[in-house]
């Protein structure tokens, strides 16, 4: 006699989904040293030289080690961090916040976007993004049960405010905005903002700015979410130290946001997830510290900029790339590649399902340079591809010589 059978479920939304395109080129990338990758963004700079002895010295030392290694840190993290967090916005923005009650430090900037979700919506809540959009965001909104939904950008001086001009957030509980943008380069203008601030406090809207590019703005400024003297009320701000310092193996990042938000995200995040690392802790709060922090990131910015620059100089019309966004921040390139599609050989063109996809596999065959189609980030992306600009400096020209 045989015992009755037991089918063991999994869940079919994470059944669902598969590795996001962009790790997925990558590592077919990295599998091939004669590939020039473009497609995945680990900063190949940071932290600044001038720190490293310090870090070495003091921050990885085995005191530093036994002493972070041996406890659990506060759901909050360290208040020095939170500190040091607070004057960061206030000496870059003139934004005021409290280090104890509106700052919590996280496991990188994705886990501060899924709390921020967590604290602030329900299962079933509609959660707005943009198209296109960071590929991440749409897939924690269903991992976590929630609803996405598309917010069309087309382009122009001021998208959002142009898109949210003809449609309505009733019945969206969190609008999650990425200003500096991946995978556009867009930074929300001025104009954006008082669209964007004046819309979701219409309709009881949560507004989560994802703003981990931040200090790479090159052409227009970047402004933190509702920002003023003091924090918006419906404000939720995600940072993180992995792409502004290059540090994307730290997996530190941080929330601000009002106190009944961090109140409940540190419940959601001691639940999950523990405490941070207090060894690298330490080391995020010395970078921020830095009194040459500001002038090594703008640096960085100038250096995403000259590349930009490049770029565009070398990936012409002529040669099949237009530019209906020109990048004004962040370090990513989002090509408009219909033309050169139109001049493929007709098996790439038949073996994709946009020509984003196409001029990809194409780039990564014939080219050997790998770059995202543009569709992951949305169906505004499908005529587009993704590159990124924080190569080292010899890959980086060795993709621009064989795109051009």
């Amino acid at each position: 006699m045989h015992p009755p059978s037991t089918e063991w479920s999994l869940n079919p939304v994470l059944t669902e989904m598969d590795i996001y395109a962009s790790k997925a080129i990558s590592l077919k990338a990295k599998a091939n040293p004669s590939v020039a990758n473009l497609s995945f963004g680990e900063p190949v700079f940071g932290p600044p030289e001038h720190l490293l002895e310090s870090i070495g010295s003091e921050d990885l030392s085995l005191s530093a080690f036994l002493d972070g290694a041996k406890r659990y840190e506060d759901p909050r993290g360290s208040l020095a961090l939170r500190q040091a967090i607070a004057n960061w916005y206030a000496k870059r923005y003139g934004l005021i916040v409290d280090p104890e009650r509106e700052v919590m430090v996280t496991h990188g900037g994705v886990e501060a976007i899924t709390l921020a979700l967590l604290a602030t919506t329900s299962a079933g809540d509609r959660v707005a993004i943009s198209d296109p959009s960071y590929m991440l965001y749409a897939r924690t909104i269903k991992t976590l049960e929630r609803q996405p939904w598309s917010l069309v950008r087309s382009g122009g001086n001021h998208e959002y405010a142009e898109a949210l001009e003809t449609e309505s957030l009733e019945g969206v509980r969190a609008m999650i905005v990425n200003s500096p943008e991946n995978p556009t380069g867009y930074v929300a203008s001025v104009t954006d903002w008082q669209t964007i601030n004046r819309k979701t406090v219409a309709e009881g809207c949560w507004l989560i700015h994802d703003e981990v590019y931040d200090a790479m703005d090159f052409q227009r400024p970047h402004q933190p979410a509702g920002a003023s003297q003091a924090l918006a009320e419906n404000a939720i701000l995600i940072n993180s130290f992995s792409k502004k310092f290059g540090l994307p193996g730290l997996r530190i990042g941080w929330i601000v946001a009002p106190a009944q938000v961090i109140e409940q995200a540190a419940k959601a995040h001691d639940y999950l997830y523990l405490g941070v690392n207090i060894q690298y802790e330490a080391i995020a709060c010395r970078l921020l510290s830095d009194n040459q922090a500001f002038h090594w990131l703008d640096g960085m910015a100038m250096m995403m900029k000259n590349r930009c620059q490049i770029a565009l100089q070398t990936l012409t019309e002529a040669k099949g790339y237009r530019w209906p966004r020109q990048p004004s921040g962040a370090m990513f390139l989002f090509p408009e590649v219909s033309g050169l599609y139109q001049r493929l050989p007709t098996s790439f063109q038949s073996q994709a399902n946009t020509s984003g996809e196409a001029v990809a596999n194409y780039l990564l065959q014939e080219c050997k340079v790998a770059a995202v189609p543009g569709a992951v980030y949305g169906s505004q992306g499908d005529n587009h591809i993704r590159l990124v600009l924080c190569t080292p400096e010899d890959v980086f020209q060795q993709a621009m010589q064989r795109m051009g």
